[in-house]
């Protein structure tokens, strides 16, 4: 059954995703967010801790028309909508189970988090004592390998450092890595590591990069 208008007091800006980004989707609807708690969003191994809940807005063409592919932005933040459960009838609410979408801040507030802040550099060829063409501090979250994870190249002690895309392109370090030579480097703990290897697809999610997942050596 509808819930009663008075408690409908949250704003909701739908979204769609266009042409490979997410848009606004008709004006602001009114909704309530009931049963919040906690969530993790997982995205290849790396745990995002997020919140999620049941989102309820009045049923209208627009709500009627929502699918797990849309989006919406409740309180500034992106949610995913992971289940719409059917009206009974077409004038009933829309009841959406909605969590924390993968996003830049998502991304950005799990560093914070549990991460660290490296130093991102990359090394003047053939300089002796070693200068630097570009340095920059990068917010990472820094783990080793499990012993299944040991193929394609990975060998034991090296690390998988996420780094944080935004980090790199506000510090205006240049792309692509460069992953032959050994220049591209990062210092983690005073440690100096070598970049071997750069994936900048795993974590680009509805056309955004959020993070290079990069092995690390030495």
């Amino acid at each position: 059954m509808p819930i009663a208008a008075g408690s409908m007091n949250q704003q909701v800006q739908l979204l769609r995703r266009v042409a490979g980004a997410y848009q606004p989707l008709g004006p602001v609807q009114w909704g309530r967010l009931q049963f919040e708690r906690a969530a993790i969003v997982s995205v290849v191994g790396v745990p995002l801790q997020g919140r999620g809940g049941r989102l309820t807005v009045r049923s209208c063409d627009l709500t009627r028309s929502l699918t797990t592919s849309d989006r919406l932005r409740l309180d500034g933040e992106e949610f995913a909508i992971t289940i719409r459960k059917a009206e009974e009838v077409a004038t009933d609410d829309v009841h959406l189970e909605i969590e924390s979408a993968p996003t830049t801040a998502l991304y950005a507030n799990e560093m914070e988090r549990r991460g660290e802040v490296v130093s991102l550099r990359r090394r003047k060829a053939n300089s002796s004592p070693p200068t630097f063409d570009a340095q920059i501090n990068v917010r990472a979250i820094v783990t080793g390998y499990a012993p299944s994870e040991l193929v394609g190249g990975i060998n034991q002690g090296d690390s998988r450092v996420i780094l944080l895309a935004a980090d790199v392109a506000t510090g205006g370090f240049p792309v692509p890595f460069l992953t032959n030579n050994g220049l591209d480097v990062v210092w983690i703990n005073g440690r100096q590591r070598t970049i071997k290897n750069v994936d900048d697809n795993t974590h680009r999610i509805a056309g955004v990069l959020l993070a290079y997942d990069c092995t690390v050596r030495g």
